[in-house]
């Protein structure tokens, strides 16, 4: 084991394929730059460059490609010199002082919705099949040419058969991966018509509070629950350190 990760093979990096090394060398680039652009330097410290290094090896894992993570790491150290130097040269330096450039990135918005019917009990979803899986509450994603209030009524609707009035925003958690900045903006909705029911998303059911809680909950709802219900917190930042996710509530 080297640095947490098993060794999957003795296959040496020389060994890879042209294209799988160019697919490599830009997660490298994109990572590091990606950690560049959040906090203002190069990864230099060990525990900064284990972060770049576990982003990279998640993307190799998750594209197939058989190598033990002790060669990307030896090949990400023997080329950083070369990476920092290019994502340094593509900042603007005025005078003594260097001001990184902001170039447009992608933006994920989307939604979730808690719909409550004032006496403790809220509408559940449960999430079937995919990556997101678990007890939630109805939402999705923003489209084209549509306001953020008329998305998480289009999605409410769709996923539950419920026709929300002035939900409330309650905040966002929001995270970079994959080069996408991820946004779901919280609301809580207490007026509603029409008759619940299920959608191919997953069954849509009342349940109390209490009772949800103990349900297996898809990832992310306890920072969505919180936000919800206490007024102090409107936002929530989630991002990768050393493998395990870390938060910031303000």
């Amino acid at each position: 084991m080297i640095d947490g990760r098993l060794l999957q093979t003795d296959k040496k990096y020389s060994h890879l394929k042209l294209k799988q090394k160019e697919k490599i060398y830009v997660w490298m680039y994109e990572e590091a730059k990606c950690y560049h652009d959040q906090n203002g330097k190069c990864p230099e410290k060990k525990d900064e460059e284990a972060a770049v290094l576990s982003a990279v090896y998640d993307r190799i894992e998750k594209a197939g490609i058989w190598i033990p993570y002790g060669e990307v790491a030896r090949h990400y150290r023997s080329i950083k010199v070369k990476l920092y130097k290019r994502i340094r040269r593509e900042t603007d330096t005025s005078g003594s002082k260097e001001k990184t450039r902001h170039p447009n990135q992608k933006v994920r918005f989307m939604n979730m919705c808690m719909i409550s019917d004032g006496e403790g009990n809220l509408v559940m979803l449960q999430k079937v099949g995919g990556r997101y899986q678990g007890a939630t509450f109805p939402g999705g994603h923003v489209e084209r040419d549509e306001t953020f209030l008329e998305a998480v009524v289009r999605e409410v609707r769709e996923e539950t058969g419920l026709v929300i009035e002035a939900p409330k925003f309650c905040g966002f958690y929001h995270w970079f991966c994959d080069n996408v900045h991820h946004m779901v903006y919280i609301y809580l909705a207490e007026k509603y018509m029409g008759k619940l029911c299920s959608s191919e998303e997953g069954e849509v059911s009342w349940i109390s509070e209490e009772d949800f809680l103990k349900r297996e909950l898809a990832p992310g709802m306890e920072r969505v629950l919180r936000l919800i219900h206490d007024d102090t917190i409107s936002e929530c930042y989630l991002w990768n350190e050393g493998g395990c996710w870390k938060e910031k509530l303000l």
